[in-house]
């Protein structure tokens, strides 16, 4: 009798072990369903992107995206992230355009940040965004300007 109960536990714990494992393996090799498209909406299309790499190892943590509708006017901006994505990591996204309040999306996000959302047409605007990895490290997108902390573009 007890033989038979510490066989069944022994099987238990392998089973249970093994799908803790695969749960392991499954959560390292996320994909993110999230797309640009998706979070800004009908209309819009990619007019510019700009990786975000880890400074140290040059691993790609995700990419932002500046997207425009040309029938409304609106630009709108994501970050969508590349890598530990699915785990809480604070990633942001912010448009500024001109004569508006900057638009901003910042906080721990599981896919992406975003949208922000803007009229640009016959404008200017600032676009930029950056991902953290899970110690809280910044790293900033490849073609972020020190001076004005983002890509310039006019429409």
């Amino acid at each position: 009798m007890y033989r038979t109960i510490r066989r069944i536990g022994l099987v238990l714990a392998v089973a249970v072990g093994l799908v803790a494992g695969a749960g392991a393996t499954a959560q390292a090799a996320v994909v993110n369903p999230v797309t640009p498209q998706a979070l800004c909406g009908l209309g819009y299309t990619v007019q510019d992107q700009d990786p975000i790499q880890h400074a140290q190892t040059g691993v790609r943590l995700g990419t932002v995206y500046l997207m425009y509708n040309p029938v409304v006017g609106y630009g709108c901006t994501v970050t969508v992230k590349s890598a530990y994505a699915g785990s809480l990591t604070r990633t942001q996204v912010y448009l500024a355009a001109q004569y508006l309040p900057t638009q901003v999306d910042d906080g721990n996000r599981l896919w992406a940040a975003g949208p922000t959302r803007a009229y640009v047409k016959g404008g200017c605007i600032i676009w930029g965004g950056f991902t953290a990895d899970p110690t809280g490290t910044i790293h900033y997108h490849d073609r972020a300007n020190p001076a004005v902390g983002g890509i310039g573009t006019c429409f």
